[in-house]
């Protein structure tokens, strides 16, 4: 038989809330969040929140466990540790807006890799800066990975003579050259070419601005190609998941496409004949037109269905436009035999 309790046991249990008193206490200390919440939207910096934290009057929600005794005062160390986060995030989401809604961002940084003499400055007292440029490319209201360009001083040192045979490395107050970039490498020889007519040594004038105007130009329209015929290539592959056709369906194998976005390459078959395959090569202009287009079956040239993936609606001559990569899929139904 058990004893009966005791009667510090008993006293405890006193002490315990009642479930009136946790409910009170939820409540209260609810409420103080909240107002704390609404000073911290009202408030337009850091430092004017703390200022209201710091001349408000400290008061403290009284409870009947002393684990549950909470002060303004507690709160102001997590309400201001939190608004600094906040600012942070603020200040770095308003920055990359700016960055996205220009579209070409120049700025400058420190060159860790520079051989001129680090204690020498420029007229504003920056050490060792290169340029960099940031280019943002978008489609489909969607902004893509942002590509960089980095130029450096032209190293305009003197050429040794018998009174100075080595000279201290002088950079260039009027010319850059390219040095680093985050360009893919299938554009290097076009990158390359651009630098040399935009951004030629001394004597010549450089004009940067017509540099990245044209280097921002084929960066987005490769990006705008890619875009629409990866909706081609993932309607195939949604179709190619599909396990039972009707001679209706569309059934393409292979949809092929470059990394430049310039070729591709489609393989199909005739759903009610698996033994007729057709092959497919679309070679693209930069603006993303058509610029060749060859359809073959058993090395015949099928016409008409070169025609029907050009669509009803393209002209001869239309090379600058990506409309006709808008239903694509559609059109690769199978043809009647060749013509």
């Amino acid at each position: 038989m058990s004893s009966p309790p005791s009667t510090l046991d008993q006293l405890d249990l006193l002490d315990e809330p009642s479930l009136e008193e946790l409910q009170q206490q939820i409540h209260d200390l609810t409420k103080l969040r909240n107002a704390h919440q609404t000073a911290l939207l009202a408030l337009r910096s850091t430092r004017s929140l703390k200022d209201h934290l710091s001349s408000s009057a400290p008061s403290t929600i009284t409870t009947s466990l002393p684990s549950l005794q909470i002060s303004d005062k507690n709160l102001n160390a997590i309400l201001l540790a939190r608004s600094a986060e906040i600012s942070k995030d603020h200040q770095e989401w308003t920055q990359e807006a700016l960055y996205r809604m220009t579209g070409l961002t120049k700025f400058s940084i420190a060159d860790p890799s520079s051989s001129f003499n680090r204690e020498e400055t420029d007229n504003n007292g920056d050490k060792n800066k290169i340029t960099g440029i940031r280019i943002e490319v978008m489609a489909d209201g969607k902004f893509g990975t942002p590509y960089y360009l980095f130029l450096k001083p032209h190293d305009a040192t003197p050429k040794p003579t018998p009174e100075n045979p080595s000279p201290s490395p002088v950079p260039s107050e009027t010319h850059l050259d390219l040095h680093r970039h985050t360009i893919p490498a299938y554009f290097i020889q076009e990158l390359n070419l651009l630098a040399e007519k935009h951004l030629p040594p001394p004597p010549k004038p450089q004009n940067l601005d017509r540099f990245a105007r044209d280097v921002r130009s084929f960066l987005v329209l490769h990006y705008l190609r890619r875009a629409k015929l990866l909706h081609v290539q993932n309607a195939v592959k949604e179709s190619l998941k599909s396990n039972s056709r009707t001679p209706e369906d569309i059934y393409v194998s292979e949809f092929t496409i470059d990394p430049e976005v310039r070729l591709v390459e489609i393989q199909w078959a005739d759903n009610t004949d698996g033994s007729k395959k057709r092959h497919a090569w679309i070679a693209l202009t930069q603006e993303g037109g058509i610029e060749g287009l060859i359809v073959k079956e058993n090395n015949e040239r099928i016409l008409q269905m070169e025609m029907q993936i050009k669509g009803a609606d393209w002209v001869r001559g239309a090379t600058d436009s990506t409309d006709w990569i808008d239903g694509l899929f559609d059109r690769l139904k199978w043809s009647p035999s060749p013509i």
